[in-house]
């Protein structure tokens, strides 16, 4: 008995593996797709996920929000510890309300960067989620480096490909320090130190040439 149970619950447990997968595919293809659709309105990238949920470009915020996810926010948590720049801290004084989101994203990198990545056309991914691979959130200090191997990416052609990314063996240098806020939105705009990079392999499989 006690072998039939592990037995089913190996199973059980993988089968909501393969449905938390298939529903964060998903959501990415629908971010993808918005995010598109706000590009050609707006011929410029938004600074977070936000708008495109205020737009209607997404239907729901729930897109945003992987069901791997423990933390319900894996993004913002990442995000606001200055790994990535789209930004989901609370600021001083400001009445702003961020919507909580699971997926990395290059929407607040620097032009440069933005340019470089974009270089890569259809296939430069845009929204990218690690919480399928191996590892678990450490809240306390959040970092991309919490989960390594199969990577969820969502790319600008709408098509959401798998990749494996391990750390030990990709070139991750120092990630970029919060500058001042910027007075208009309240949020904080990031710039590479010196010599620093971004994690281009979530990001794309071949790194574009400098603009």
């Amino acid at each position: 008995m006690a072998v039939l149970m592990t037995l089913l619950l190996t199973a059980v447990n993988a089968a909501r593996k393969k449905s938390h997968q298939a529903r964060c595919m998903a959501n990415l293809h629908q971010i993808s797709l918005a995010l598109t659709m706000y590009l050609d309105d707006f011929q410029q990238r938004p600074p977070r996920f936000d708008p495109l949920v205020a737009g209607r470009y997404l239907a729901a915020a729930e897109a945003l929000v992987c069901p791997q996810d423990r933390t319900g926010n894996w993004g913002g948590l990442v995000n606001g510890s200055g790994v990535f720049s789209a930004v989901l801290l609370p600021v001083s004084g400001s009445t702003n309300s961020w919507l909580a989101f699971s997926y990395l994203n290059p929407l607040g990198w620097d032009d440069t960067a933005w340019a470089r990545l974009m270089k890569a056309g259809s296939l430069a991914g845009v929204a990218t989620c690690q919480l399928h691979g191996l590892g678990q959130p450490n809240t306390a200090a959040p970092s991309i480096q919490d989960f390594e191997g199969l990577t969820l990416r969502a790319q600008r052609d709408g098509a959401v490909v798998q990749r494996k990314v391990f750390w030990a063996s990709t070139v991750l240098l120092p990630p970029p320090t919060f500058a001042n806020l910027t007075p208009d939105a309240g949020v904080p705009a990031l710039t590479p130190p010196a010599g620093g990079d971004y994690p281009w392999p979530l990001f794309v499989d071949e790194l574009p040439p400098a603009p």
